[in-house]
């Protein structure tokens, strides 16, 4: 059963009608106005600021409030459960990192490719075709990661560098967490594609009923059953699981733009292409994280368990005013590939200058005062033993935050513009500072240099991604008449010759 209707109401299977009304667009919508609704104003016609504000801040306020949840987490698992069930919560973020690496192949490949529809005008039956292929392979490839993942949950937790009295709450951690990637994949792909039509404050609301379901089951399931990590792993289970319903109810009353009709999946290369292009990169920017985790994990393991319950502990509580920047980032997104989609350059551009802009000063705004209380910060969540430690990884973390906002605004644009080549270069490109850093760092300076790794990567992860960008046009969009089917080929044929110094066929 699909959750749309079409104005002629005329079967699925049956011949596209051109004169059907574009997707996006109500003639006769369920408020009798002829203008377009709220979502769609904010992509297309309201102020950039009014835009990005609107659609930016729910998603920061949304990830902000999981970040806080990781905090609160930590209080419970290591109240609790200590030291050890804290750093199996530390241990299993590669885990994690990897279930949401299959679900940005999906989510954001398809929820961009959407955008781009929606601005072109395109008709809501190939729309539909997207949302359908994203919503039945996040299922699929969440199977398939939980079948893999729960077979080899042991080895898995010996390779994430877990040992000793912290092995076995670790490995019932990663057990946990393989068990939910069906729903942890498919919570995230219909979040990005409530997203990509600008329903902002809808993806933060479902955001909002994961959280509150979490923590009622943190309580329930450590505070009163004393589960420990075990604990926290249902409760996530089941939290991505509220989320998910929450999402796939909204979509199929709400979008006209959504199918959940299996007969609207299709493996169309003018889909797939796409969608793997940006995916693609944002698969391989996950598993970068996951490898750097892993990476960390080993080589803080070797001072001891303590040093990597810090680790952990620091990092959550940086994800915090991170998260606010990366969602006023990341929450322009369906304004840039909607505005992309339409071939309005000049709504780009703006968008582009004012999110730069709003990133930057926004970062600088929260790192000063987390940077002046983050001993009492620490102390809230961690024992006395751990505040030294955390202490200087959370000044690194903090600084690297400042370049990272700049960062995040390439990336965006890159995603939002279908510009797979350039965000795969940039991955890799991070990639291959980050890793030299972090080995070489704690091999000639110790933990400082471990720690110190993270600014001086971001600075010059933050100088490649400028080079990208202007070695790729900038904010330039093709021309009007240009076809946006072509995206995933003909675009990505021109972007990579730019990279190369190649002179671009066309330019705006």
């Amino acid at each position: 059963m699909t959750s749309h209707q079409t104005e002629n109401n005329a079967p699925k299977n049956s011949a596209p009608n051109n004169n059907a009304p574009a997707a996006g667009h109500r003639p006769h919508g369920p408020h009798g106005a002829s203008e377009d609704p709220q979502n769609i104003y904010l992509l297309k016609d309201a102020p950039i600021l009014k835009a990005l504000l609107s659609l930016g801040v729910p998603m920061a306020l949304g990830l902000a409030i999981t970040s806080i949840y990781n905090v609160v987490n930590s209080y419970f698992v290591g109240h609790y459960g200590g030291t050890e069930d804290l750093a199996a919560t530390s241990y299993g973020v590669p885990v994690f990192g990897v279930i949401m690496a299959i679900a940005g192949l999906f989510g954001l490949g398809s929820s961009t490719l959407a955008s781009r529809k929606l601005g072109a005008g395109e008709p809501a039956h190939e729309i539909h075709r997207v949302t359908s292929f994203a919503l039945y392979s996040a299922l699929g490839a969440g199977i398939v990661a939980a079948a893999i993942g729960f077979i080899l949950a042991d080895p898995i937790t010996s390779i994430m560098g877990a040992s000793g009295g912290s092995y076995e709450p670790t490995r019932i951690y990663v057990h946990l967490m393989f068990l939910g990637a069906p729903l942890a994949i498919g919570m995230f792909t219909l979040e990005q594609l409530v997203r990509s039509e600008g329903y902002a404050k809808q993806s933060m609301y479902g955001i909002i009923v994961g959280t509150v379901v979490t923590c009622i089951f943190d309580v329930l399931f450590i505070a009163i059953m004393g589960m420990g990590v075990a604990g926290a792993g249902w409760a996530m289970l089941l939290a991505n699981g509220a989320s998910m319903l929450y999402y796939l109810l909204f979509l199929m009353r709400q979008s006209e733009n959504f199918s959940a009709n299996i007969r609207d999946f299709s493996l169309d290369p003018a889909i797939i292409k796409p969608v793997v292009a940006v995916g693609a990169a944002e698969l391989i920017q996950s598993l970068n994280l996951i490898f750097a985790a892993l990476l960390l994990n080993n080589l803080a393991a070797s001072y001891g368990d303590d040093t990597v319950a810090a680790f952990g502990l620091a990092m959550r509580l940086n994800m915090v005013p991170e998260m606010l920047c990366m969602g006023l980032c990341m929450g322009g997104i369906p304004l840039y590939a909607y505005a992309y989609g339409a071939r309005n350059g000049a709504r780009v551009k703006e968008a582009l200058r004012t999110a730069t802009i709003l990133s930057v000063a926004t970062s600088a705004i929260i790192t000063i005062p987390v940077l002046i209380f983050r001993r009492e910060l620490l102390a809230v969540v961690g024992d006395a033993s751990l505040i030294d430690t955390g202490e200087e990884v959370m000044i690194a973390l903090m600084l690297a935050a400042v370049f990272n906002a700049v960062s995040i605004v390439f990336v965006s644009w890159f995603q939002a513009s279908g510009k797979g080549g350039p965000a795969m270069l940039m991955t890799i490109g991070i990639a291959l500072l980050f890793f030299p850093a972090v080995y070489f760092g704690n091999m000639w300076f110790g933990f400082k240099g471990l720690t110190w790794a993270f600014p001086f990567t971001q600075v010059l992860a933050c100088a490649l991604g400028l080079v990208l960008f202007l070695a790729t046009g900038g904010a330039k969009v093709p021309p009007a008449e240009a076809e946006v089917e072509t995206e995933g080929s003909e675009e990505s044929d021109s972007e990579a010759a730019q990279v190369s110094g190649a002179q671009p066929e066309q330019k705006a």
